[in-house]
């Protein structure tokens, strides 16, 4: 099973790397700054889901799945985990059935039931069997095994969980055509349900989709009438989904300090018992919940977050037992069942990095020596050697350490005043020099010997008043005059927020103002030539005109005597 099942949503995820930090086995891939569920990796215990803030992680949402087998033709039977008095408090006194069958469920049952099956089962294998076992019945516990543990796969029960257990004790009691929906708090559910050959479960629904749909649904629960769960009711395998409930169902604990029984719960302990599970461990059972708490602390569970509150309303359920099955489980007179499964590796690949390889990682990252590498687990992982064979695996990125990101952040931002062309001065709250950078050194002649005095010592302080009282909030490009440096100053001043420094930043506009100066002169004098010589143009123009006015005239006088001379002479022929 490599689908999906829980997934990120881009939009919200905002790089916190919180899910990295909770993942009990590292399974989020940083990619681009994004986070996302590496499904091969991840044993689906929904603690990202549980624990991100920004809501960003999700479990698969199978609703319109289920809408589409209530829809359909054929039998459907609810099975409800044990925990739902935890989730559906307020749905007590046989409302919960009564509120799934308007749904459209057919049957409405507890999948308690197949936990005393599976309680039965283990009885009989410690008896047969003096291997150190550890129980099947968190699916999250066994992919944790199968995964990262591989060696320890021979002390899993190998037997089906109650969910599974309960699918095929009902399909063999009530059709094998009949569809059965699981719905409890874990997301692992929903794998098993994939992973298991024989496909016994049709559908899973965690408590919070459960939610969903009847809130969408707008069952009036006023108008409900209380109705008991159909088949049978268990005896004790109600307590299942609290630490020690398998052994109480199966009567395997006499007592809470039993020397050869543990009960445990949370992703530590499991780890420290697999850790230092061995032949010679004088453990013959280790009830393993993934979840601290149990059950009752599924990642799916919705609603009210107080652990005590849910043990509570577990307890009282089973103490009450209203509206349970009116026929008591009997498990001589149970169908038979093959509850046998198989528990075998998973191993993930584990890639070999050189120590060199790990060095050039950790250099990149500035981290040459020992006292370098801090181990602040800001990136998620316990250590800078673990994070940086996480970045040579591909899960995550040099990014992730915040220590050095804010080194570099700072270095670049001294780079930036260092190398800026604008002068730029700091000054606390009595108004005395902090620190100022090359530029503002060189337009007001300063020296390191100025830190600690006072700003007037260099410039009227009355801006740097002003801001600190509020008279003005900042000061924001007003053009100044300082005579005695031969500058005019762009200056703006504004507060550090949070702090008592102010900084002032000075863009040098002298040679702007010399240049402008220069233009205007060019273009007067450019103006006055300009005049002088159309004026003498147009002197020149004017004579021109004259002595050519006058040849003109003394050509038309010669013309008109040729004229003349030439008819005289055509009249004497």
């Amino acid at each position: 099973m490599i689908n999906s099942i829980i997934s990120t949503d881009k939009a919200k995820c905002r790089d916190c790397y919180r899910c990295v930090r909770v993942c009990p086995v590292k399974a989020i891939r940083i990619s681009d700054g994004q986070a996302r569920v590496d499904a091969e990796r991840c044993i689906l215990c929904g603690t990202c889901v549980r624990e991100c803030p920004q809501q960003a992680k999700h479990v698969r949402d199978d609703i319109e799945k289920v809408a589409d087998i209530l829809a359909s033709p054929g039998k459907t039977i609810a099975s409800v985990a044990p925990s739902f008095p935890a989730a559906f408090g307020n749905y007590g006194s046989g409302l919960l059935p009564a509120a799934l069958k308007k749904l459209g469920f057919d049957m409405v049952t507890e999948t308690a039931v197949g936990a005393e099956l599976v309680a039965s089962a283990t009885a009989n294998l410690l008896e047969a069997n003096k291997t150190a076992w550890i129980t099947s019945a968190c699916p999250v516990v066994v992919n944790f095994v199968e995964k990262y543990h591989p060696n320890v796969c021979r002390n899993i029960t190998p037997l089906d969980s109650p969910m599974i257990a309960h699918a095929k004790y009902l399909k063999k009691k009530f059709g094998e055509d009949a569809r059965v929906v699981f719905i409890g708090p874990c997301s692992a559910k929903k794998g098993e349900a994939e992973d298991d050959p024989e496909h016994s479960v049709d559908a899973v629904l965690t408590f919070e989709e459960l939610h969903q749909i009847l809130l969408d649904a707008r069952i009036n629960k006023s108008a409900l009438q209380p109705t008991p769960f159909d088949d049978v009711r268990p005896k004790n395998a109600q307590l299942f989904p609290l630490e020690g409930g398998l052994a109480q169902t199966a009567s395997i604990a006499s007592g809470l300090l039993r020397e050869d029984f543990i009960t445990l719960s949370g992703s530590e302990h499991v780890s420290e018992m697999v850790d230092h599970l061995s032949d010679n461990t004088p453990i013959r059972l280790f009830e393993a919940l993934f979840c601290a708490g149990g059950c009752i602390n599924g990642a799916c569970m919705g609603q009210t977050k107080d652990i005590y509150a849910r043990r509570h309303k577990v307890l009282q359920y089973h103490k009450r037992k209203t509206y349970e099955a009116e026929q008591e489980f009997d498990i001589s007179t149970a169908p038979e069942i093959d509850l046998v499964r198989d528990i075998s590796a998973r191993t993930l690949p584990q890639p070999q990095y050189s120590e060199a390889a790990v060095k050039a990682v950790l250099a990149e990252t500035g981290k040459r020596t020992l006292d370098d590498e801090l181990n602040c687990g800001a990136c998620g992982y316990s250590s800078c050697r673990e994070n940086a064979i996480a970045v040579l695996s591909g899960m995550a990125e040099r990014s992730m350490c915040l220590p050095w990101m804010r080194q570099m952040a700072e270095r670049k931002a001294d780079q930036i005043i260092e190398y800026s062309p604008n002068g730029i001065v700091a000054v606390d709250a009595e108004f005395k020099i902090v620190s100022f950078n090359p530029a503002f050194a060189d337009m007001f002649s300063a020296t390191e010997r100025l830190v600690g005095r006072p700003i007037s010592a260099l410039m009227d302080p009355e801006d740097f008043e002003k801001v600190a009282a509020e008279v003005v909030p900042r000061i924001s490009g007003k053009t100044v005059s300082f005579q005695q440096y031969n500058l005019i100053l762009n200056e703006s001043i504004y507060r550090l927020e949070g702090e008592n420094v102010m900084i002032g930043i000075f863009a040098n506009l002298t040679r702007t103002r010399e240049d402008e100066d220069r233009i205007a002169r060019i273009r007067a004098e450019t103006l006055a030539s300009a005049e002088s010589v159309i004026g003498k143009q147009m002197r020149m123009a004017q004579e021109i005109a004259g002595i050519l006015g006058e040849t003109t005239s003394e050509t038309r006088v010669l013309l008109r005597k040729l004229t003349e001379l030439a008819k005289e002479a055509e009249e004497n022929k």
